[in-house]
């Protein structure tokens, strides 16, 4: 079992909005935990001499529900054996989850496998991921060698290797319920995991603290289970959970804060029958109704926003820039100045700092092929005539919502590639493609994630920035109305460089379901 996260999506009129698409790829994906090290509390265990003096566990399989707001969406299964290489017994473990929800009642099925091998001490040897939803896939192979992870990503047309520096430290994907089931925690104990996050291929930290036993219900019984919360550091994102385990080390039940997620142990008979998946309608789970209806919102240009967030900070949450300053009002309160900017006027927020583009913002990568054939192709011909690179990216934009026929919400994020060959989906196919082109037309681009207005209510969305004249200006292809108004809130951006694509969701998930925002003024 692993706590879960993640969550988004949103737009266009008559509806290219994709409220949960984050969600929808990446759900539950964060295994986030690691082979421990010292922490306060909790000293390790000392080292074993010699890898024979670590025992290997038997071979077994797991069983799980998952659950959103307390409706179950699917099932998972995680396969531990032990197998040998060149005369090394090794541990292989293979995790299939397979997931049903609807979005805007389209009915979505999400299937996302991943294995690891490990040795018997914790140490990764190998590992692979991969995500299959709405004929879309993505797929990672890594191998640790000579102190580094070496990981190859392949998505349609385009396959890049990296490499990530790499410690024996570090767990792999199912690290934090091996560390557990390893050295069982106690009550009042604490430890410190770092681990290989499955849907960003990044280093994450866990703290672990764990509570004291209580009764805890699951789907059949009830049972006596150690509380374990957790806090899961991922570059500037942090989540908070709780998996529960037995004195065995054995984690029966893990829940998120993101939207209320949980997994429930149990047996293969109850996990794969029996239920009624896509019930849960994510896109109305996650929107933000507003306090007042907002008149002609993409064409505002300045509206200062009140931002209450429970349990969080939101100005630790809105990202400030050049169309977005963010003033701290209390510890769960903030105001949110969004202001409608141009590359030809001095709108903006005065307080913005200097922001200039990295290479990543110019070059291709997975998800934005910018080098594509096709898309070179359509670059050149959908603003030929162009060369001021303002009136470039304004036909570009133009270009995207009229070759995005038809919204289609069981896409789950499709790179450029397959958009302008399917020409489907909705924010994220709109962004991604428009972000494409207007790098092949040599202009940075990076899309940006948050909110939209909509109906008297936030739905969470993607558009583009480019950067321009010294400052990042926003476009938004579901609209192409050159630009956009002061109803966008933005929480993140992301160049989408390798698997990051899904990490650049968890700002999303992190306030869904506990953001209140009010209309203070409108220009």
């Amino acid at each position: 079992m692993r706590p879960l996260e993640t969550a988004f999506r949103a737009f266009r009129v008559p509806r290219r909005y994709c409220a949960g698409a984050g969600l929808l790829v990446v759900l539950g994906l964060a295994t986030l935990g690691g082979c421990h090290g010292p922490s306060q509390g909790d000293p390790p265990p000392a080292k074993p001499a010699a890898p024979a003096a670590v025992e290997s566990p038997p071979d077994r399989e797991i069983w799980e529900v998952w659950c959103l707001g307390g409706v179950r969406v699917g099932h998972g299964r995680t396969a531990i054996r032990r197998i040998t290489r060149d005369a090394q017994e090794l541990l292989r473990i293979d995790s299939l989850t397979r997931l049903a929800i609807r979005r805007f009642g389209t009915p979505i099925e999400i299937e996302i496998r991943f294995t690891s091998v490990e040795t018997r001490e914790g140490r990764l040897v190998e590992c692979s991921s991969a995500t299959v939803q709405g004929g879309t896939s993505i797929a990672t192979e890594g191998r640790v060698v000579d102190n580094q992870l070496r990981l190859k990503t392949t998505t349609k047309g385009k396959t890049l290797s990296r490499a990530i520096p790499w410690s024996e430290e570090y767990g792999g994907f199912y690290a934090l319920q091996q560390s557990l089931s390893r050295t069982p925690m106690q009550p009042g104990q604490r430890r410190t995991l770092r681990a290989l996050e499955v849907a960003d291929e990044r280093v994450a930290t866990t703290e672990l603290s764990a509570r004291e036993y209580e009764a805890v219900k699951l789907l059949e019984e009830t049972r006596q289970l150690l509380r374990i919360d957790t806090v899961t550091t991922l570059g500037d994102q942090t989540s908070r959970g709780a998996v529960w385990t037995d004195r065995a080390g054995e984690v029966w039940k893990s829940s998120s804060e993101m939207l209320g997620a949980e997994t429930v142990r149990t047996t293969k008979e109850i996990a794969v029958g029996g239920a009624k998946p896509a019930e849960l309608d994510i896109a109305r789970k996650v929107s933000v109704p507003l306090d007042r209806p907002l008149a002609r919102p993409h064409q505002t240009r300045r509206i200062r926003y009140r931002a209450r967030l429970d349990g969080g900070d939101p100005a630790k949450v809105f990202v400030p820039g050049t169309t977005q300053q963010v003033r701290s009002l209390d510890a769960h309160t903030a105001e949110v100045t969004v202001f409608a900017v141009r590359p030809a006027d001095g709108r903006g927020n005065p307080d913005a700092k200097d922001d200039p583009p990295s290479p990543q913002d110019r070059e291709p990568n997975n998800w934005i092929q910018s080098d594509d054939p096709k898309i070179v192709a359509l670059a050149k011909q959908a603003a030929a005539d162009r060369s001021d690179p303002w009136e470039v990216a304004v036909a570009l934009e133009k270009t995207v919502r009229g070759w995005i026929r038809e919204s289609d919400y069981s896409r789950g994020f499709d790179s450029a590639a397959d958009v302008i060959e399917s020409r489907r989906g909705d924010c994220t196919e709109h962004a991604v493609l428009l972000a494409a082109l207007v790098r092949a037309r040599g202009i940075p681009a990076r899309v940006a994630i948050g909110l939209v207005y909509q109906d008297q209510k936030f739905l969470y969305h993607m558009w583009d920035e480019v950067y321009l004249g010294g400052r990042w200006i926003p476009l938004d292809a579901t609209l192409a109305q050159g630009g956009i108004g002061a109803a966008h809130l933005k929480l993140a951006h992301s160049n989408l460089e390798g698997a990051s694509a899904y990490a650049s969701v968890l700002p999303v998930a992190q306030v869904a379901g506990r953001l209140k925002i009010e209309i203070l003024e409108v220009e």
